[in-house]
């Protein structure tokens, strides 16, 4: 019998062979750490906490739902084999950029003695090297099961051994996990994943000094599960075998590690309970890890400590720092809380803190390191909203240097904001790497002046659009670097000038832009979004003068990623959506709701019909659509079949009007099943087009205008393509690296096909052959 859907509590359980290297997994004798335990391959559910099964038709048994590190590399390994039988994977995908705009770079690091190799590890981008000090770059880790990095470590003892740890150490809502810890042995020719593919998020890799058989890893584990691998590992012979050596909490990761510079058998670890809580702390062993101690002296602890990063002088042994974010400040700082600086003189045993006020810049959850200089225990470099220095020990602050020269033409000025990690040269320590959320920086006088070495296609998209210029021209919003726009001819040419400008740029270089998109009627008017709901108009060309559009009144919903789209059916219709939508026929100066009623929180997703100007269509989370066929006047809500999952897409046919289709995402709670379904009555009945699609979260479906059978698929693992309505799947072209596409958009009359990724800039296709497929 048809259930109906209710929430229920899901039980989980080891089922089948976990997919990774032989661990060998122990627990210390003290300190009462537990057995790491494996993360369960499968969550079985009774009834529907978790959503609809694939068929979109729930009844009363047990659903298999695919989570974990292993699920991710199931899906890889089926992602490779539906690559390898593509009908289109002779078609060459063409990188388009941008470049100049930068993107995040999440960890950076460089072998010894050698200034010219710089490995920089991209936040959901992979590894990328270069040989001759970032003039040039090679794409190193854009062939392996995951785009998600955390941290890089180069071997001191073998400079050709390189470590990743995958998975994105800055835990916002869009980062993306890991499928464990990978090793080259060949300085990034080829790789290796070694384990540990339960750890979802790695914060640190640590190799040892002079044994290039002993690394530590700093494992956070899965955001939204209690399971998984988290805390500190430890391998004794290069990632064959791994042990866990500290464990604080099933909530509880380790995001940082350092081992000290004179004593090897010295180790320092933070812990962190995301939001604040008695989890976060620091931990010292001073045997290689065999037992461990959570230090006080003079420390912060509870509820109020949220993350931690620790760093130990070279120049004076004993000497550590660590920042700590303080969750105790009730109104005060930025997000409720403030950054403080503590200095410990003898190993840890004793600390004090620094300063008197907090740190002169916002630290938290997303920004939180702190590096020593090695030739001066009391320059201490601070990462944070903004680079912070302290030359007299941590008493005082000043900012990076704002003197920055580009690669590239830029037309922002000033150090880029958002800080996410820092190497100091150990032989030239005036030579400085930042890794920013505007991509990586040079500094060869100890940061005073930069040098941005912006000439990595790295930009983390959200969406893209179309106009019908000629040359049509692309336009996207991206994270932390604006809205850009470009010319459909562009072709990324690593020494070569950049075609993409932006639309805007706030004061710091950046912003984030999101839905972007000239005027239908008027190509000299230009709209974006921002955070929340801050909707803009603006005339291209003028990068700094806007006009704010968004509706007035209190109490107004906007979602991160605001919808916000013009009509072309009609000159000055503009729609956006908070939990209900808006209406604009005057280019945004008033508006009006034209509903639905509010139902369960900010709408995520809009589309308007191109076929019938009346139509559109409503997603928000848990599954809710709406959709109306009087322009708003009612709205009906979509019949039984759709899952309790986060709409990532709405979509309204462009060759009927009453087909329609949804796509869904159940990541943040680690149900990562593909969601994609299609209505041919306008969402009275559902039916899933999942197939055999491999385990990702959909985030993005176009219809082909010219062939009603063919569909394309924005998904975490690329673009995928049907030729039969959704019955079966192939893997779409060769040439896209692994990576997360956020948005597709086609251009009908030059049979292009757009897809922008969040870390890898945007793609380009010829689907002619596609489009003149027939389905089999």
């Amino acid at each position: 019998m048809k259930s109906q859907l209710v929430r229920s509590i899901c039980l989980a359980t080891i089922i089948g062979a976990v997919l990774s290297a032989p661990a060998r997994l122990q627990s210390p004798e003290s300190n009462g750490q537990d057995k790491a335990e494996r993360r369960p391959d499968t969550l079985f559910c009774i009834a529907d906490d978790l959503g609809w099964p694939q068929t979109g038709v729930l009844d009363d048994s047990v659903v298999h739902i695919p989570t974990g590190g292993a699920a991710r590399l199931g899906s890889w390994k089926k992602r490779v084999e539906l690559q390898a039988s593509s009908p289109f994977k002779d078609l060459q995908w063409r990188l388009l950029g941008p470049k100049f705009c930068g993107g995040r770079i999440e960890a950076v690091d460089c072998p010894p003695g050698s200034a010219g190799t710089i490995y920089a590890g991209v936040g959901a981008g992979g590894v990328f090297k270069s040989t001759n000090g970032g003039l040039s770059w090679e794409p190193i880790f854009d062939r392996e099961s995951t785009y998600a990095v955390g941290d890089v470590e180069v071997s001191r003892a073998r400079p050709e051994l390189v470590w990743v740890g995958t998975g994105e150490a800055h835990l916002s809502g869009t980062s993306y996990e890991g499928t464990g810890v990978f090793k080259s042995t060949d300085a990034g020719a080829s790789w290796s994943n070694m384990g540990l593919h339960d750890s979802a998020h790695i914060g640190k890799v640590v190799a040892h000094p002079s044994d290039p058989d002993l690394v530590y890893v700093a494992a956070i584990g899965p955001r939204h599960d209690p399971a998984g691998e988290r805390g500190v590992y430890r391998s004794k012979d290069g990632g064959a075998t791994w042990e866990r050596v500290l464990y604080v909490g099933e909530r509880v990761g380790i995001i940082d590690l350092v081992m000290d510079p004179s004593d090897p058998a010295r180790l320092w670890a933070t812990s962190w309970q995301r939001g604040g809580g008695p989890g976060s702390g620091v931990h010292r062993s001073t045997d290689g890890g065999d037992t461990w101690a959570r230090l006080g002296g003079g420390l912060p602890d509870g509820d109020r400590v949220g993350r931690v990063a620790v760093d130990a002088s070279v120049s004076k042994p004993g000497v550590v720092y660590a920042l700590v974010v303080d969750h105790s400040p009730k109104g005060g700082g930025r997000d409720g809380v403030q950054g403080l600086l503590f200095r410990s003189d003898d190993g840890g045993d004793t600390w004090s803190q620094t300063h008197q006020d907090a740190v002169p810049t916002y630290v938290g959850w997303d920004f939180c390191d702190v590096r020593v200089a090695p030739d001066d225990a009391n320059r201490v470099y601070l990462c944070g909203l903004r680079l912070l220095i302290s030359s007299d020990g941590g008493k005082t602050f000043e900012r990076g240097g704002e003197d920055v020269q580009r690669l590239h033409d830029h037309e922002g000025s000033g150090m880029h904001l958002d800080m996410h990690d820092v190497w100091i040269d150990p032989d030239h320590p005036e030579r400085v790497l930042l890794g920013t959320d505007g991509g990586l920086y040079v500094s060869w006088d100890r940061a005073a002046s930069w040098l941005h070495l912006n000439n990595l296609p790295i930009a983390e998209f959200y969406k893209v659009h179309l106009d019908g210029a000629e040359p049509f021209q692309i336009w996207g919003g991206t994270q932390d670097n604006a809205s850009l726009v470009a010319p459909s001819n562009v072709t990324f040419t690593p020494g070569g000038p950049d075609a993409w400008e932006q639309i805007f740029l706030d004061r710091w270089s950046g912003g984030d832009g999101f839905s972007s998109f000239p005027d239908p009627f008027d190509p000299s008017i230009v709209y974006w979004a921002q955070q929340l709901g801050d909707l803009r108009r603006g005339t291209r060309g003028e990068l700094r003068r806007s006009k704010r559009v968004r509706p007035k009144g209190r109490g107004l919903r906007f979602t991160w990623d605001t919808p916000y789209m013009a009509s072309p059916h009609t000159e000055g219709v503009l729609y956006c959506a908070a939990e209900s939508v808006f209406r604009s026929t005057d280019r945004g100066d008033s508006w009006e709701a034209i509903g639905p009623e509010p139902w369960g929180g900010s709408i995520l997703s809009l589309s308007e019909s191109l076929l019938d100007p009346n139509r559109l269509m409503t997603g928000a989370g848990g599954g809710r659509v709406q959709l109306t066929r009087d322009g708003g006047v009612t709205w009906e809500r979509a019949g039984e079949g759709l899952p309790s999952r986060r709409v990532t897409d709405v979509v309204s046919s462009v060759h009927d009007p009453e087909r329609v289709y949804v796509t869904l995402s159940g990541s943040s709670v680690g149900d990562r099943r593909s969601y994609v379904f299609r209505s041919g009555d306008f969402g009275a009945t559902w039916k899933s087009l999942a197939g055999n699609l491999p385990h990702e979260p959909v985030t993005a479906l176009i219809e082909d205008p010219s062939n009603r059978n063919v569909l394309y698929l924005g998904t975490d693992l690329g673009v995928f393509v049907s030729t039969d309505g959704g019955a079966r799947w192939a893997v779409l072209g060769g040439g896209l690296p692994t990576c997360p596409v956020v948005d597709l958009a086609v251009h009908s009359e030059s049979d292009t096909l757009v897809a922008v990724t969040h870390g890898l800039s945007a793609f380009a296709l010829g689907i002619s052959s596609v489009s003149n497929a027939e389905g089999k």
